[in-house]
């Protein structure tokens, strides 16, 4: 098990941080290599106004998990600023993303859609990535399970109704696995559909049905009122991405009915 800091020297280095910016430089780095797909200009890539859907990706992330353990952070408010010790919630992140991302094509005269099918294979790439830090700082798993590739789990980072169980679902694996495949199908796909926000669109549906379905197996997440936040995120994100299919598709019968 990789330990959650490594000292060396006076230097302390957080693994789990580290990865989140590994993940965000890759992301940046292959949506620039593909931004002439789209016709979006590379040097929107140097510009410091991404620092915006960056900074608003990470506190909507912070702020989601944050709610979900607000009596825990009630108790040592300090602790909401320790990022590098893990706790981000997915859907925050995007929703947050998506905002910072909005005011940055108003601001540059970009096409949202454009902008928002460029991201989406660089999103799903940084989630694939982001999960390995769960692992690292043992959370985001599921229930006890003896299968061969089960995870050993710390008895301080064990629910106490699981207290004597040693191994668990590593479901931040089977995460990162399908986000990973999300990814290839994503920069397949944008080579073959060239209607403006599908990628987007099937970005949503794909890791929307995804969470949803994993969301069986972890047994950390927010819960109100008997329904899983993330679920409810999840019927959201499904539901926007039919949309955007639907509205886009109507789009174009109207403009060839103008044609005619």
């Amino acid at each position: 098990m990789i330990p959650s800091q490594i000292e060396i020297g006076p230097i302390v280095v957080h693994p789990y941080g580290f990865l989140i910016a590994v993940a965000i430089f890759l992301g940046w780095y292959i949506a620039k290599k593909r931004a002439t797909l789209y016709k979006i200009p590379k040097s929107i890539f140097e510009d410091y106004i991404l620092l915006l859907p960056l900074t608003t990706s990470l506190i909507g992330a912070r702020l989601y998990h944050v709610l979900d353990y607000r009596y825990v952070y009630s108790q040592n408010p300090v602790s909401i600023f320790y990022i590098q010790n893990g706790g981000l919630g997915i859907w925050g992140g995007l929703v947050g993303f998506l905002i910072g991302l909005y005011i940055v094509t108003k601001v540059k005269k970009l096409n949202l859609l454009n902008i928002l099918d460029l991201v989406a294979p660089s999103f799903a790439l940084a989630q694939a990535i982001g999960r390995v830090g769960n692992w690292i700082n043992q959370e985001g798993f599921g229930p006890p399970t003896s299968l061969p590739w089960a995870v050993y789990i710390d008895p301080k980072n064990r629910p106490l109704e699981f207290a004597n169980a040693t191994r668990f679902h590593p479901t931040f694996f089977y995460e990162s696995i399908l986000d990973l495949l999300i990814f290839i199908l994503l920069l397949y796909l944008s080579k073959k559909l060239k209607q403006k926000g599908q990628i987007f669109a099937f970005y949503l549906i794909l890791y929307s049905s995804a969470r949803f379905a994993l969301e069986f197996l972890r047994i950390d997440t927010w819960v109100a009122g008997g329904i899983k936040i993330a679920q409810l995120f999840c019927a959201i994100g499904v539901i926007t991405g039919f949309l955007i299919v639907f509205l886009q598709n109507r789009n174009i019968v109207k403009e060839s009915g103008t044609d005619k």
